[in-house]
């Protein structure tokens, strides 16, 4: 069958038996692995359907890269609440913008309380972002519960939540891995006083063993007494953990009367960004408070130390209209749109780097107004206003607006580095559609343009084993092409930003890549 032009984040049929697929260039011999993926992949239920794409239930996919050759193949997240949709025809717990279903079985007051209760319990529907936990060689969907993975099969092995006595509620979408190989967590408490916690999960041998000793590294009280709010990622250093506490609160109140987390949602920008470090190594939090203006992080691309300062890099979303993030399916259905235009309110949101100095005693002997970043050459500042306020003030970390989904060698994760890469996306000043390469030392960028209407995942970077330069390696991009329908991998050279294989599926096929938003790289045989 012919690829066609198709409409985005539509239903997708399982594809467990693995597709050969059609390399056009040459892949390096070099790169033997999985990469993996995941997103929503069904959206509809009996008469009933989604109404945002994030509502979608959890599907994987990934392209085996074996001597050359690729393989596809995509497998649903075994999640509770896709096997009772799947048997009530209908949505049975909300999700982020999909309220209940009414249940057609029952009469009209009875379909109201459905609509409102739900289930007693929530969604398990995990669909944003997975990690492979090496020392207990399994794939993580991450969410609460977390769901346990064959890292080559995708076939779900368990699922499994955080001791009660720890009080998390909800998980961060990312998580970080220590060189040790610690897997820490940053989860909220909602229930009551909201409160974060930084949550560490050692390596047992068995992965069960070792989320049921899992422990509380740093709490911090929520600056609101009542409603949460929303975070997305953290940060983790050899000696420090940040978490930045962003003015979106979540209305618990809400979410029970009104269904969904979307009109639970409240974004305030005259209210500042708190940061709260916690040092490692001494077991407690840098005294100060610590504040910027109002910005919503979204994802990390670095942090490090240098000297006695906390280099923070980040992509955030300043000016925020939900109007334009959370687009409804009904509108992506519409002839003329254009997915690869939505999310404009990321065009005012370059990436940021923050400096957070981190030696107390200097901190307490400056004088009032003095900038405390003494790092050379560095514009971003952090402000002594008072004994025990510190005010930071960013610096775009590289050109351009409209970035999103970075990417670095993981060899310089915690260290100084060169090289960023990340996606831009709809009318972006510095990028149309596009990967691109930055230099976050001479703010010099290169990239790979694609054409309109073909839209491109988040890059995944891929280091040369035998390379010596921090960007030595391939960038791997799914691009869905929107426009013929003719969905392909990428395999870029991350050096020069050319091309070096491109990956199709066979001429008679239908399958397409499904959309996904995070992915790991597997190194090794199948």
């Amino acid at each position: 069958m012919a690829a066609t032009s198709r409409i985005p984040y539509t239903s997708q049929a399982e594809v467990l038996d693995p597709v050969t697929m059609r390399v056009e260039g040459d892949i390096p011999s070099w790169l033997n692995g999985q990469l993996v993926r995941i997103g929503p992949g069904l959206f509809e239920f009996g008469e009933f359907e989604a109404a945002l794409p994030m509502d979608g239930m959890g599907l994987l996919h990934a392209f085996n890269i074996q001597d050359g050759g690729v393989t596809f193949k995509s497998r649903f997240v075994s999640s509770d609440i896709l096997k009772k949709n799947s048997e009530a025809k209908r949505f049975v717990c909300a999700e982020f913008g999909t309220p209940v279903s009414p249940d057609p079985s029952k009469g009209r007051f009875a379909k109201l309380k459905s609509m409102i209760k739900g289930d007693a319990e929530l969604s398990d529907n995990v669909n944003h972002n997975i990690c492979y936990w090496k020392e207990a060689d399994v794939l993580l969907a991450i969410g609460l519960p977390m769901f346990v993975l064959d890292p080559v099969t995708l076939e779900h092995r368990m699922k499994l939540t955080l001791p009660e006595s720890l009080g998390v509620d909800i998980i961060s979408e990312h998580v970080h891995i220590d060189k040790d190989g610690c897997l820490y967590l940053l989860g909220s408490h909602v229930r009551g006083r909201p409160s974060y916690h930084v949550v560490r999960v050692p390596p047992k041998g068995d992965v069960m063993s070792s989320f049921a000793a899992a422990e509380l590294v740093f709490t911090v009280p929520g600056q609101y007494k009542v409603t949460p709010t929303s975070h997305h990622t953290f940060f983790m250093t050899e000696n420090f953990f940040v978490i930045i506490e962003c003015p979106l609160e979540i209305n618990v109140l809400k979410i029970l009367t009104k269904g969904t987390i979307q009109e639970a949602l409240k974004w305030d920008p005259s209210v500042t960004c708190k940061f709260h470090v916690f040092n490692r190594r001494t077991g407690r939090p840098i005294p100060q408070k610590i504040e910027s203006d109002s910005f919503l992080l979204m994802h990390s691309s670095n942090a490090y130390e240098d000297g006695d300062h906390l280099v923070l890099d980040m992509f955030n979303l300043r000016d925020l209209e939900f109007k334009d993030w959370f687009v409804p399916r009904k509108t992506m259905a519409q002839p003329n749109f254009d997915p690869t235009a939505a999310g404009s309110s990321s065009k005012e949101s370059p990436p940021l780097r923050f400096v957070i100095p981190t030696n107390e005693d200097k901190i307490t002997k400056a004088d009032k107004g003095a900038n405390l970043v003494k790092l050379e050459s560095e514009q971003a500042e952090a402000v002594k206003q008072s004994s025990s306020l510190l005010r930071l003030k960013s610096r775009p970390l590289c050109a351009g607006d409209g970035l999103q989904f970075p990417c670095i060698n993981t060899a310089v994760t915690g260290k100084p580095y060169t090289y960023l890469y990340a996606g831009g996306y709809g009318e972006s000043k510095c990028l149309e559609f596009a990967i691109g390469k930055f230099d976050v030392k001479t703010k010099e960028m290169t990239s790979w343009e694609a054409e309109k209407k073909q839209f491109l995942s988040e890059p995944v970077f891929v280091a040369n084993p035998a390379g010596s330069s921090e960007d030595d390696g391939v960038l791997l991009v799914s691009m869905l092409d929107y426009a013929t329908g003719k969905d392909r991998l990428i395999v870029l050279d991350a050096t020069s930003m050319s091309v070096l294989a491109q990956v199709y599926f066979p001429e008679d096929c239908s399958i397409c890549i499904p959309e996904a938003d995070h992915g790991v790289f597997i190194s090794g045989s199948a």
